[in-house]
């Protein structure tokens, strides 16, 4: 994932593997929609996934 700092958007997103497929969608609608990481944190599922990979990514950004 890289972000950028100023703009505290996404910017890209690389993923590769088996069932990458929810993470891969929801990647793309944050970059092409520029969501800001603040607003992502509303976006993570309530329930455990593959998507809960969002929740470590974001808490990474120290956000």
């Amino acid at each position: 994932m890289v972000v950028d700092e100023d703009r505290t958007v996404i910017v890209g997103f690389t993923l590769a593997g088996p069932d990458v497929a929810e993470l891969l969608h929801a990647a793309t609608i944050a970059v092409a929609d520029e969501v800001p990481l603040d607003r992502l944190w509303h976006a993570v599922p309530a329930f455990p996934t593959v998507s809960e990979v969002w929740l470590r990514l974001l808490e990474a950004c120290g956000r």
